[in-house]
């Protein structure tokens, strides 16, 4: 039901036009002193006093110190403390209840400070702000008269007080990270610097042994970026300038070398403005947002001093001193312990790169693509060598280096050019003789071609078993050109909105504005079909630009992550959902929270969903009050006691991605254990069954929105476990559409109860198999896994 409120009282409809107000401005600030200094000018507005002051409690000294105020003097900022045991602040701390003086100078507590002025003030009303029941800070306004606070002023107080300590602790978080992220860098550069000594002793009198050659490969595999199929000549794409081989030049004219790179700086501006451009016209407003990132780079007035600096200082031709300092802040990224990070650097170099070829004079790449098109070769490639490659010019890419969640690989998907990364000795490898490579991929061509035509016949039928049991097919999205390619494969909703991959694409946490304006297009491209949008999942691998201090953690995908995230910084996590709530009131959404792991973890979801849906009902603004709630399963312990959570959401949906890794425990990006990640481990399928049957049982809906879900091979299994809706990748509906229909629920039942007695997991696989055979399936499958 879509949500119109009714008319607020007014002094309600007040108290909560400041509160909006002080989010707006906690969002605009860019730090801790902003935010409490706007904080201190909005509430003495507000609330008719001459004055309001924050102070904040360190807590090993235990002592209040003045952090902003409106009313007393600036310049005592900072330089006016007292112990918590001392002074009216210090009452307020020690009783952790609001303190309310009509005299203050008469107080006994009461400690005069002249530098504030405050002596000519008699009312003091100050109120805790505490961090889990701990106090963390006061909140003090003050009048030069007598006055009694009103109920409801002290109720807004305390509501203030809340945010003011949501921003202290994130504060102070992002401090305590930053700090831990600077010993960490220190710690690897000493130990780097004793490494490299180290080498250098042991390397003496060495004499060095050529490796051995390496065995030629007749296949050369990777990771699937995109799928599809795709065959053509090899376009071997080279960069015009090799950063890493770049030697020490010096300069007599450092100040001509700097007004060179100053040039070469607005020139890469302008090109990376122009690319972004015609990335939003090709693909999305959020594909272009990518070049943003590129723009603070080459406007980050640091790393232009820095280069300046050494041009000046070392004599140092521009040329050199742009190629050694990038390379410098590429090795500090690359050495930090995230995969996500770590496929950042392509951005570094690609801005490098530009700035390189604009000091050098070398011209544009110009591509000359074989006739018939090509497949694109690289070591790796940015976002702005995407758009180079625009169109249909080549049918594939293959890259030597990369990750899944690279820019490049989000944007290939877009083009939905079949796309393969970490392909290692890709740019070294040979055609072998004697093998007609040519002929085979005729012939699998063919083949394909021929099995897509049948698949594009059933796209507008149901998925619906010989024997009339349903189930539904939905795509996973990131990027608003998915919509396209889940109506074009005739997905019947999105099951997994991810709404962390347009987040990625942004400089700064979007605002509410931009969030509902973001869920409007996937809500309306869809067309009235229901659309699952998950909270933000960012964290081990996916941390976006403005969380990067977050990234020291050792063991981020057990860390600070997902919904713990969301949950801590609650103004943030309440500004997404009112964006999702609105969304609902376009067309059918339902709401995902990710990695639940305790039933405490959703009552506090549900009491901040109330808190939103107030807030939305006071602005009048229309939402979707009866959106349905779901959980995504995929940590152990949510399996455990899923009986329970079930009875207080809507739906859940299985992340078997994480849930995996975590039952297993096994890191799937580790290549050496990567080989133990077995989606048919018994224990996996029993805790699948686990989680469907207590869906089932309770009368709600399950759903699956991991990689298994649109794995052939799992299709039968899990239809047969009572899986209800699938959600995968757009490419995967087809073939998943395919067979469902081919084979009657009671063959599927029978399936699933089987696999679920065996107890090794080649057994299952080997079993899987020959009933797929059996059903004349077996080549389908092995086209599209």
């Amino acid at each position: 039901m879509v949500r119109v409120p009714d008319i607020a009282t007014e002094d309600d409809a007040s108290h909560l036009v400041t509160l909006e107000e002080i989010s707006r401005f906690v969002d605009e600030a860019e730090d801790l002193q902003g935010c409490l200094n706007s904080i201190a000018g909005i509430v003495a507005k507000r609330m008719q006093t001459e004055v309001c002051s924050v102070y904040l409690l360190e807590a090993d000294s235990k002592r209040l110190t003045l952090s902003a105020t409106k009313g007393l003097d600036p310049a005592a900022v900072g330089r006016v403390s007292m112990l918590a045991s001392e002074g009216l602040a210090g009452l307020v701390v020690e009783t952790r209840e609001p303190v309310m003086v009509m005299d203050a100078p008469s107080h006994p507590r009461f400690l005069y400070f002249p530098e504030t002025g405050e002596e000519r003030y008699h009312s003091f009303f100050g109120v805790p702000v505490s961090a889990q029941k701990t106090p963390i800070g006061v909140l003090v306004v003050q009048t030069s008269r007598p006055r009694d606070f009103m109920h409801e002023e002290i109720r807004l107080l305390k509501a203030i007080s809340a945010q003011v300590s949501t921003i202290i602790v994130h504060a102070r978080l992002v401090d305590s990270l930053k700090d831990k992220e600077r010993e960490r860098k220190q710690s690897r550069q000493r130990m780097v610097s004793a490494l490299r000594r180290l080498r250098s002793y042991e390397g003496r009198g060495k004499e060095r042994t050529s490796e051995p050659p390496r065995k030629f490969r007749s296949r050369l595999t990777g990771l699937a970026a995109c799928p599809g199929f795709a065959y053509g000549r090899a376009y071997i794409m080279q960069r015009l300038i090799d950063l890493d081989a770049i030697g020490k030049t010096r300069t007599a004219d450092p100040q001509g070398e700097i007004e060179r790179f100053r040039s070469a700086v607005q020139r890469a501006v302008a090109q990376v403005e122009e690319i972004k451009t015609r990335m939003i016209a090709l693909i999305s407003e959020e594909a272009g947002a990518i070049f943003d990132v590129h723009q603070l780079v080459l406007k980050d007035p640091v790393l232009q001093k820095e280069i300046e600096g050494r041009i000046l200082g070392e004599h140092l031709t521009a040329y050199y001193a742009v190629s050694s300092t990038f390379r410098g802040h590429m090795q500090t990224v690359s050495e930090v312990g995230d995969s996500y990070l770590k496929e950042r650097t392509a951005d570094i170099r690609d801005v490098a790169q530009r700035l390189l070829e604009n000091l050098s004079g070398a011209e544009d790449r110009r591509l000359v693509v074989p006739d018939g098109g090509a497949i694109l070769v690289a070591e790796d490639l940015s976002p702005a060598d995407l758009a180079v490659i625009e169109g249909d010019r080549f049918q594939g890419i293959v890259l030597a280096t990369g990750g899944v969640t690279s820019h490049a690989s989000l944007l290939a998907k877009s083009f939905e050019i079949p796309t393969v990364v970490a392909a290692e000795g890709v740019l070294e490898k040979r055609p072998e003789r004697g093998f007609d490579i040519v002929g085979e991929y005729d012939r699998l061509e063919r083949q394909y071609l021929a099995v897509n035509r049948e698949l594009d016949e059933m796209r507008d039928l149901p998925a619906e078993t010989t024997d009339g049991h349903r189930v539904h097919l939905l795509a996973n999205m990131g990027l608003l050109t998915d919509i396209r390619f889940a109506q074009t494969h005739g997905a019947e909703g999105i099951g997994l909105y991810r709404t962390e991959i347009p987040f990625l694409a942004y400089h700064d946490f979007p605002t509410e504005a931009q969030q509902f304006t973001l869920y409007q297009k996937v809500v309306e491209g869809m067309g009235g079909k229901p659309v699952t949008i998950r909270t933000l999942d960012i964290g081990a691998d996916k941390y976006p630009p403005y969380v990067s201090i977050a990234r020291s953690e050792p063991n981020p995908f057990l860390g600070w992550r997902s919904i713990r995230i969301s949950l801590e910084v609650s103004e943030t996590f309440k500004m997404q959902l009112r964006a999702i709530l609105r969304a609902g009131a376009l067309g059918p959404v339902r709401l995902l929270i990710p990695m639940i792991s305790s039933l405490e973890e959703i009552l506090r979801v549900k009491a901040i969903l109330r808190e939103v849906k107030t807030e939305l009902v006071w602005r009048r603004v229309p939402f979707d009050d009866d959106m349905e709630l779901g959980i995504m399963v995929e940590v152990p312990a949510a399996v455990q006691v899923v009986h329970r959570m079930v009875e207080e959401v809507d739906f859940v949906s299985i992340g078997t991605n994480d849930l995996i890794q975590y039952l297993l425990a096994v890191d799937r990006g580790n290549l050496k254990v990567a080989s133990l990640y077995e989606p048919f481990h018994p224990a996996v399928l029993a805790a699948l069954n686990q989680v469907i049957r207590a869906a089932k049982d309770n009368g709600k809906r399950v759903a699956m929105c991991g990689e298994m879900a649109g794995d052939p091979l799992s299709t039968l299994l899990l239809m047969g476990m009572g899986l209800e809706e699938f959600s995968m990748e757009s490419l995967s509906i087809p073939v998943v559409r395919k067979l469902v229909r081919s084979v009657s629920y009671e063959r599927a039942f029978a399936i699933g109860q089987e696999a679920l007695r065996m107890d090794r997991v080649d057994e299952i696989k080997r079993y899987l198999f020959s009933e797929m055979r059996a059903l004349g399936l077996v080549e389908l499958m092995e086209l599209y896994r």
